[in-house]
């Protein structure tokens, strides 16, 4: 890719921004993140009240990216259980009102109590949002991650829901906080979505 342009990432999540980091490391693209904005950025508030996941994103990359002016891709993920009619979906990051990842994830497992394995499906989504704010061009990719829903928590090396999930990669043997998240990268929604991203980035940018 010969195209060499700084792209904003609308994410304050340390953990996030490191798999993000990964992603981008083999292109020309100079990513940064709204902690490089804090600035500018001391009092932002943006109300991600849509019902869907593009929704969301497409909310955050044009609130930030009209205010600092930059071409801005924002993502909005969650964890999507069969059993749970689609829930925690797009509330995930608050799914329990208490504001941690061990709070949500336990909530999960309470719901899922005595739920057979085989019934257990699920699935991670993550959308990005592109925005440019000086053409207006926006358009949406998305990533799917399919799981399982585990018995038990096991693993603290990720965030989220990961100590409850089972990738189908690997055979629902070891929970995605099992892993270190930047080695899942290649395989996972995140890096799905975001390599997408890249592409729909690279291919604006030529014409």
């Amino acid at each position: 890719m010969s195209v060499n342009k700084t792209i904003l990432i609308a994410t304050a999540n340390k953990g996030k921004a490191e798999e993000i980091k990964k992603i981008f490391q083999d292109t020309n693209f100079d990513i940064k993140f709204l902690f490089d904005f804090s600035d500018k950025l001391e009092n932002l508030n943006i109300f991600e009240n849509a019902k869907s996941f593009e929704g969301n994103a497409l909310i955050k990359a044009i609130v930030v990216g009209d205010i600092l002016n930059m071409i801005t891709l924002a993502d909005d993920s969650g964890l999507c259980v069969d059993y749970l009619d689609g829930r925690p979906g797009v509330i995930s990051a608050r799914y329990s009102g208490l504001g941690t990842d061990e709070a949500n994830y336990l909530k999960v497992l309470k719901e899922m109590n005595g739920v057979a394995f085989d019934k257990r499906d699920c699935h991670y989504n993550c959308t990005v949002a592109i925005y440019d704010p000086q053409t207006k061009f926006v358009d949406t990719v998305s990533g799917i991650w399919e799981a399982k829903i585990a018995l038990e928590p096991k693993g603290n090396k990720s965030f989220g829901y990961a100590p409850i999930v089972l990738a189908k990669d690997f055979n629902y043997q070891k929970t995605n906080a099992e892993f270190d998240p930047e080695d899942l990268i290649n395989i996972n929604h995140r890096g799905k979505a975001f390599r997408k991203a890249i592409e729909v980035l690279g291919d604006y940018l030529k014409k």
